[in-house]
């Protein structure tokens, strides 16, 4: 699988040239890659052959094949294991991130189908569900925590992180500045939950966090392919972007390879 994932890499330039040799636009990369991208994500998915299939109207109008993301277990509180209040608050802003997710890209998937994105390949309609199901795992799995030790489960996002993300997605004219969107929401979520396990005490809590934080990286390194730029620039994986509330948005500022 690694092999083919890596052939179908190969077959993409990041810096596409026209016939005199200068370097295209943004969104010509990204058209350049689409099918490189289209060949990558087939590639991921393809042994998921045993998930759910759905068929939403933004699903059909943008291409995809509907498919969702496959049911995996996720840790559990134990009845008996007391989670601390510190672990719930942390699940608190958690989930409230993946609310914003799951949103986001709901919204997108609705633009999509709208035509508002212009034309969309079949491959990120694919990605978006995808992803979007993913999230919505998540947010199950910190719900799960939270109504376990007795507190509410969260339905709502961050208010301030959700402003500046619906000022940002009101701008949103096409698959570009959608991606680009996504790719910040998905470096918030990925720093935080990489802080978080400095905090976190329980082990459910450490265990459901880092096994969501690694996925989200790895939505992180699809984005920043399609953009046009290499999927992996850092050695470490930083924790600048993580949430605070009050502070504005960061932009994620991922070098591109050359």
């Amino acid at each position: 699988m690694s092999t083919e994932i890596n052939e179908n890499i190969e077959k993409v330039e990041l810096e596409p040239t026209n016939e005199s040799g200068s370097s295209l636009p943004r969104r010509g990369m990204f058209a350049a890659a689409a099918g490189g991208f289209a060949a990558v994500l087939a590639a991921v998915t393809a042994q998921r052959s045993d998930r759910s299939v759905v068929r939403g109207t933004a699903a059909a109008a943008t291409g995809t094949s509907g498919r969702q993301t496959e049911r995996r277990a996720t840790p559990a509180v134990a009845p008996s294991q007391a989670v601390p209040d510190g672990d719930l608050d942390i699940a608190a802003v958690a989930a409230s991130l993946e609310v914003l997710a799951v949103n986001t890209y709901g919204a997108a998937l609705d633009a999509a189908g709208a035509g508002s994105l212009g034309d969309v390949p079949p491959a990120v309609g694919e990605f978006v569900t995808v992803v979007q199901g993913q999230h919505q795992e998540a947010l199950d799995a910190w719900n799960g925590v939270l109504t376990g030790a007795g507190r509410p489960a969260v339905t709502e996002p961050p208010a301030d992180l959700a402003a500046q993300v619906n000022e940002m997605f009101g701008m949103v004219t096409d698959v570009v500045g959608a991606a680009q969107l996504a790719l910040t929401l998905e470096s918030i979520a990925a720093a935080t939950y990489l802080s978080a396990l400095g905090s976190l005490q329980s082990e459910a809590g450490i265990a459901l966090a880092g096994s969501i934080q690694p996925i989200d990286r790895q939505h992180m390194a699809v984005l920043t392919f399609v953009l046009g730029m290499y999927p992996v620039p850092e050695v470490f994986a930083p924790v600048d972007m993580a949430y605070t509330p009050g502070q504005p948005m960061q932009m994620p500022t991922v070098p591109a390879t050359r």
